[in-house]
């Protein structure tokens, strides 16, 4: 299909306003660090710090390395859980999240440096920071059977969207001592990252065509990519005094950066067979390219304390504040290319989101390690609260856009449809009542003079509820599995 500038510009300017910002939920830009050890004790790290994943924690820990020495981590995330559906009536369809999604979690190769007779410790790391799973249904086409005196199975969804993917980040960190009980250190992080949604939706149409029976199907796959990247800063400074030891940690705003390209494939049949005129849906591809958003990342303080009960047992706390609240996120609206040959780029906020609430977060973890003729083997236990800067979706739009640049706007009972209806967008609508849930987690390995061995598994869960016109549509709960394997190795 070849699209005119006036038809590229409409599906252009529909997009970034709608997509754009949707493509971020879910994400709980928590930015944790590294480590299978601090993964095991609940991530409550701050005061710890003093491993191969320092640097991303708080790399005022840095400091206590003597040796070289490269770790690295790889996670298992297993989404599990379900998506409840309402349908007219109070009748409930229940779907089960399913899949896994494997990657390495950090990689830190740690040097201890001397400038002018100074002890310096040099990290340079790789983290992932965020990861987020989402599942969305609707019932979009009542093209076929749909017949309100029918059975409910007529309202049964045609339109499902799953969102999946995060975002690291590669650091450079220096960690040293200020004197006998303080020590300080900074990383500079830079963020990349990417997360696809693929939304799907299928429409139906069972009449006598020509004198006999037709089934006509048309099939719709949108593929959006979004691609992150972003620039911060976090400091660190650590006390330690006999078996105590507090951290603070500050990481600095910044805008992440987010481009999305769009891919929509359509393929219409006929009884089985390739049919290009079921109305206006044409099998077809069509690309969009580089819809760019701006999101303001607010300033992230973290409070930590930890106690060493005896030799072998200690315990650890963490309170982190993220100030969301009043974030904006904003859309590409146009570009103006001069004369010279500069880039002016126009951007916009979103009206009525993210609507984000400030987050205060609580961790909590211990550790006892066991010394037998095997190797010194660690028993860790942790939990944290989790919280979203999002609330519930309170409600939610759908528009349509199609070759004629005709758009149009969903009912609650799923009945209005405009035109071609090729393309569609969803427009989510957030309320203050933060998503709220919780992670528990459990934690070993084995230790050895020069090779440590860990692995953690943690266990989150939380809930988010999906509004329209002022009814319950639909109901996200996450059960999510995560599974970490390290390796430390002291050259």
């Amino acid at each position: 299909m070849k699209l005119s500038l006036f038809k590229t510009a409409i599906m252009f300017v529909l997009l970034l306003t709608t997509t754009a910002y949707c493509q971020q939920q879910g994400l709980s830009f928590s930015y944790y660090g590294g480590g299978a050890r601090s993964e095991g004790m609940g991530q409550a790290y701050i005061a710890l710090s003093d491993d191969g994943a320092a640097g991303s924690w708080n790399p005022a820990g840095l400091y206590v390395h003597e040796k070289t020495l490269m770790g690295f981590s790889y996670g298992s995330l297993a989404p599990r859980g379900y998506n409840k559906y309402i349908r007219p009536g109070r009748s409930v369809l229940k779907f089960d999240h399913s899949g896994t999604v494997a990657t390495i979690n950090d990689w830190n190769i740690i040097s201890p440096l001397r400038i002018k007779d100074h002890h310096v410790v040099l990290n340079i790391s790789y983290v992932e920071n965020v990861n987020s799973y989402f599942e969305f249904r609707e019932k979009l086409y009542d093209w076929s059977d749909f017949n309100p005196l029918d059975t409910l199975d007529d309202y049964d969804p045609n339109a499902f969207m799953q969102r999946k993917g995060g975002i690291h980040s590669f650091n450079l960190a220096l960690g040293t001592r200020v004197n006998k009980d303080f020590s300080f250190g900074v990383s500079a992080n830079i963020y990349t990252g990417n997360m696809v949604t693929d939304e799907s939706r299928t429409a139906i149409l069972d009449i006598i065509d020509d004198g006999g029976d037709a089934l006509k199907i048309a099939e719709f796959q949108t593929i959006d990519s979004t691609s992150y990247s972003g620039f911060n800063f976090t400091l660190g400074l650590l006390y330690t005094s006999g078996k105590f030891r507090s951290g603070l940690t500050l990481r600095t705003p910044f805008v992440l950066n987010a481009t999305s390209d769009s891919t929509l494939f359509i393929e219409s049949t006929k009884n089985g067979l390739p049919f290009d005129t079921i109305g206006t849906f044409n099998s077809d591809t069509v690309y969009i390219d580089n819809m760019t958003s701006k999101i303001e990342m607010p300033i992230m303080l973290g409070l930590g304390m930890a106690y060493d009960i005896n030799d072998n047992w200690l315990v650890s706390g963490d309170i982190e504040y993220r100030g969301f609240e009043g974030k904006k996120v904003e859309n590409l609206d146009s570009l103006l290319l001069t004369s010279t040959g500069d880039r002016d780029e126009f951007y916009s906020s979103v009206d009525g989101t993210p609507n984000w609430s400030n987050v205060i977060q609580l961790r909590f973890g211990t550790e006892y390690l066991f010394d037998t003729k095997y190797g010194e083997i660690p028993l860790r236990l942790g939990a944290r609260t989790e919280v979203l800067p999002s609330g519930n979706i309170s409600d939610y739009t759908v528009t349509y856009e199609g070759e004629n640049s005709s758009t149009g706007s969903q009912e609650s009972d799923g009945s209005t449809i405009l035109d071609d209806n090729r393309r569609v967008t969803y427009a989510f609508i957030y309320d203050t009542d933060k998503v709220t849930g919780y992670s528990v987690s459990a934690g070993t390995g084995i230790h050895w003079e020069s090779i440590l061995l860990d692995v953690a598994i943690t266990y989150t869960t939380y809930k988010q509820y999906i509004y329209q016109d002022g009814g319950l549509r639909s109901k996200n709960t996450w059960k999510n599995y995560h599974v970490n394997f390290g390796f430390v190795g002291y050259f």
